[in-house]
């Protein structure tokens, strides 16, 4: 394998894997909180932490995915630009 295959590779399996944490993270408090019964006329402080939680992990997989992402697709393009004014 050439080192531009391991690289993909790499962060593919980088990718996934954040992709993944925030999946089941999700999917975690989520059920915690929409499963356990609770007042209807206000969410509780339990519910009201569990969704803060829930945002910064959010916020912190989403930048993380967008900046593998990013970087991987702004060396592409500079190395394609490169390519073609040679």
């Amino acid at each position: 394998m050439s080192n531009d295959e391991i690289e993909v590779r790499v962060w593919a399996v980088i990718t996934l894997s954040l992709t993944g944490i925030l999946v089941v993270s999700v999917l975690t408090i989520l059920g915690g909180v929409l499963f356990v019964e609770h007042d209807m006329d206000r969410i509780s402080p339990i519910d009201e932490a569990f969704l803060a939680i829930l945002k910064d992990i959010m916020l912190l997989c989403i930048g993380a995915i967008g900046g593998v992402v990013g970087r991987k697709s702004l060396s592409s393009a500079l190395e394609k630009r490169n390519a073609a004014s040679n």
